[in-house]
């Protein structure tokens, strides 16, 4: 859906006048629900503690790093009505893009249908999820759960986010400054709190007190906003088929 998204959207632009390269789309790598459900890896706490590998953006969302001019941006967002005598489409090559994709939704209006896709209204469905679950007792039950365990292991914290903050290791904004020097990461202290603390979320069931709260939790939003998210799943399936015509050539945009 992404690579037909970027060659409609490169094509709109070429009938503009701008000769724009989006980045080749990689698949998406990023384990998301890790932080939702508050799973530490064991393998990883004994090699380096609490070290994780940086996430980058092309594999959260497959979608490298680009950049755009001043007129690229215009023309792209629909922030000018002519672009060099030619008339840019109402909200853009975007918004032309995701038109033609979301064409022949069922259950969907017009309007909804011919503006630009909200890439972000799932997500944001997801805060609020995750939002409602941090208020659930029955997380800072588990965390007093895990703190018991990790103090008969010698470790004293309140929390698991405690724990991955430790100052001995986790980063602050004066460490960030220019003249600090990075603290040391992967030492023994840190790789043995690790450790123990992987091995207390495993034993007292932490994480699957997380997946039990944040499920319920996504299943109420759901149920409160059950009518859009239906929306969004037809203009996602009408976007994948669309998608696949837009491949192999067979829909292309109308001018």
């Amino acid at each position: 859906m992404i690579r037909a998204r970027f060659m409609l959207m490169e094509e709109c632009m070429r009938h503009m006048g701008i000769d724009f390269r989006l980045p080749a789309v990689e698949p998406v790598t990023d384990l998301r629900n890790v932080d939702l459900l508050g799973w530490l890896d064991p393998r990883q706490a004994a090699k380096s503690g609490y070290v994780q590998a940086g996430r980058s953006p092309d594999e959260m969302t497959g979608i490298p790093s680009y950049s755009v001019t001043d007129d690229e941006f215009y023309v792209l967002e629909g922030k000018v009505r002519r672009y060099h005598g030619r008339t840019v489409p109402p909200g853009g090559c975007m918004a032309k893009a995701d038109a033609l994709l979301n064409r022949g939704a069922r259950g969907v209006t017009p309007a909804d249908a011919g503006k630009r896709f909200d890439e972000d209204e799932v997500p944001r469905f997801v805060d609020s999820a995750t939002d409602l679950a941090y208020k659930d007792p029955r997380i800072a039950a588990a965390e007093r759960e895990w703190s018991d365990c990790m103090r008969s292991e010698g470790f004293d914290y309140r929390s698991t986010v405690h724990a991955v903050g430790d100052r001995r290791w986790a980063a602050t904004v004066n460490d960030d400054s220019i003249g600090h020097t990075p603290k040391p990461r992967g030492t023994k202290p840190e790789i043995d709190t690790a450790v123990a603390d992987a091995r207390c979320r495993a034993e007292t069931g932490y994480t699957d007190v997380r997946r039990e709260v944040v499920a319920e939790a996504e299943n109420r939003i759901i149920g409160r906003n059950r009518a859009r998210l239906d929306v969004i799943r037809s203009l996602n399936q009408a976007r994948l088929a669309n998608s696949a015509k837009v491949l192999d050539g067979t829909l292309t945009l109308s001018w």
